[in-house]
């Protein structure tokens, strides 16, 4: 790791001379020399001054000349750059997986039997304690089960006649004990409920695996977290967003959904209290089972979270389709070996294009989820079917397959690509439980970046934790590299580290260092991304330059440390 170290002024300039005019007597609060990327297209610079949270000087003479006795002056070996901006990510969810048995840094079945076992012996205690009876936990991988599903009888020999519920790595799946089965009144008979499946074996019988809305029978069940352990559960994701260079997001589901309480008083709690450090955006969540009616409802959150500080609801989150390991994406042709087979559209398209005008008319950004090249058609369909508005923020999230006529659409409609960039790799977990369900064609256009980038889409990039890691420079890596960081827990084989998923799709440093930055800030409405003279201090001190390591080593660069408006907030 590189070091920083306090020094005296007078070392030598690099960058050109450039501040902000007038309070030129005022010395700067910070000022940090070393390389400094303004943004992903700029030629560097050697230093950076901040005074009251804003960028207030670029270049070495510049900054010199707003050193004073009280400045903090820092020499770095490593790099200056924005701070990170995460487009899609759900972070109450990922603290409370933090807070519980949480599976998401291991990839073996056996660890996970562990894991679990240890867990369910423990006393109760700290913020979860009120769910004594349920054993509650997330994270797992299907590809380690023999056949790619849990049952209930693997977990019935680690929890006992506990009820106990695990959410799935991707949210789209919970794995059930045999007595949370029983409680929920679910028997080999029970039929499937609208937009979900209970999975059954050969013989037809329930095997304690929930897949979407099936899932909701089980978790409607769990008792809720309180609000202590839910504004708990954000200190904790923002802790650790901001410890990986992150200085805002947007949070994908804010609203009762997949189980899980309303987020937006947590966020309310938290704002009051001045406890939220990131800068944030919320999407609020579209309730499938309500009518146009709801509104009203966004309306007002909208109007509310204007008055509070770093949190604004400006868009809105509409899951349009599920994933393809469990045929719930919405695709074109039939799954490959399913004829018919063709995953669900949780919105009927009509109704979709009626609620996209209401929305955007009623001045909304939409955030769409679209996992299949189906669902990605719908949704712009739908963006279609209303009037452009002037600087609009739609963005389709996700968009693993997509079909190449609807490639330049993105462009032309003025549609984001919200990408999921870790997922673009040739790991266990595609090749054994997605990949198996593609046809040729549909494995021909997976994850296609480059050529959504090459005609003129803007793209944006957004983890998904806790799907996967929220780590940017791992996405930004596998963006490039079209293969997995070294050290991800979930790709440790030589293909997934060494093999790309399509590489002609996969975009430059350039290009994927500015998604993370300034093009997630764009999809998030967030006023960061870049440092130029005037805007805030949001900023990463990397211990290597991202723009001079080899493209295979992205993935070790290391944060250490973080500011949010010239505030240190990490490290």
């Amino acid at each position: 790791m590189a070091l920083i170290t306090f020094v005296a002024i007078g070392i030598k300039e690099l960058g050109e001379e450039s501040a902000v005019t007038g309070d030129h007597e005022r010395p700067a609060d910070l000022v940090l020399r070393g390389v400094v990327r303004p943004d992903a297209y700029t030629a560097p610079t050697d230093a950076i001054a901040v005074r009251d949270g804003i960028v207030v000087g670029l270049g070495g003479p510049a900054c010199d000349a707003l050193v004073g006795p009280a400045t903090e002056v820092i020499a770095l070996t490593g790099a200056v750059t924005p701070g990170f901006v995460d487009a899609h990510v759900h972070p109450v969810m990922a603290g409370l997986n933090r807070i519980r048995c949480d599976l998401d840094d291991l990839h073996d079945l056996d660890a996970y039997r562990r894991r679990i076992a240890e867990h369910s012996a423990r006393p109760s205690a700290g913020p979860d304690a009120g769910h004594s009876e349920w054993f509650i936990g997330s994270g797992w991988y299907g590809d380690v089960f023999p056949g790619g599903f849990p049952t209930a009888s693997e977990l019935d020999a680690l929890v006992g006649d506990r009820p106990a519920v695990l959410v799935s790595h991707d949210a789209h799946g919970v794995w059930v004990s045999t007595a949370a089965l029983r409680r929920a009144g679910i028997d080999d008979s029970t039929p499937d409920p609208a937009g979900g499946r209970i999975h059954r074996d050969h013989d037809g019988r329930a095997t304690g695996f929930l897949m979407e809305s099936a899932a909701d029978l089980v978790t409607d069940l769990v008792p809720k977290p309180s609000g202590d352990e839910l504004v708990a559960a954000l200190l904790e994701a923002q802790r650790h967003l901001h410890s990986l260079g992150i200085v805002g997001w947007q949070d994908a589901a804010v609203g009762e959904m997949l189980g899980m309480p309303d987020l937006y008083p947590v966020y309310r709690a938290v704002c009051e209290a001045g406890l939220l450090t990131g800068k944030v955006t919320g999407a609020l969540w579209w309730a499938l089972d309500e009518d146009l009616g709801q509104i009203d409802r966004l309306r007002a959150r909208r109007a509310e979270s204007r008055t509070w500080s770093n949190f604004r609801a400006s868009a809105v989150k509409i899951m349009q389709d599920g994933v393809c390991e469990n045929l719930t994406a919405a695709v074109i042709d039939h799954y490959h070996g399913r004829p018919g087979e063709r995953g669900l559209s949780f919105v009927d398209p009509d109704t979709l294009r009626e609620v996209a005008v209401a929305l955007i008319g009623g001045g909304f950004d939409l955030h769409l989820h679209a996992v299949g090249d189906r669902a990605v058609r719908e949704c712009l369909d739908a963006i279609a079917a209303a009037e452009p508005r002037h600087d609009a923020r739609h963005q389709i999230a996700h968009i693993d397959l997509i079909d190449p006529t609807d490639v330049p659409r993105f462009a032309e409609l003025g549609v984001m690509a919200n990408v999921s960039p870790l997922w673009a790799r040739e790991d266990r977990v595609l090749v054994e439980t997605k990949l198996p369900y593609l046809t040729p064609a549909q494995r021909e256009h997976h994850f296609a970046f480059g050529s959504l980038h090459h005609a003129g889409a803007a793209l944006a990039m957004g983890s998904d934790w806790p799907v996967s890691s929220p780590d940017p420079l791992w996405g930004i890596h596998v963006a490039v590299n079209r293969t997995a960081p070294a050290a991800d827990p979930h790709a440790q084989d030589e293909h997934a580290r060494t093999v790309p998923l399509l590489a002609e799709e996969g975009i430059d440093v350039a290009t994927a260092f500015h998604a993370a930055t300034a093009g997630a800030a764009r999809a998030a409405r967030l006023e960061t991304g870049r440092l130029s003279l005037g805007a805030a201090a949001d900023l990463v001190v990397l211990d290597q330059d991202p723009f001079t390591v080899p493209t295979t080593a992205l993935s070790s660069i290391s944060v250490l440390a973080t500011y949010v408006d010239g505030v240190a907030v990490h490290g």
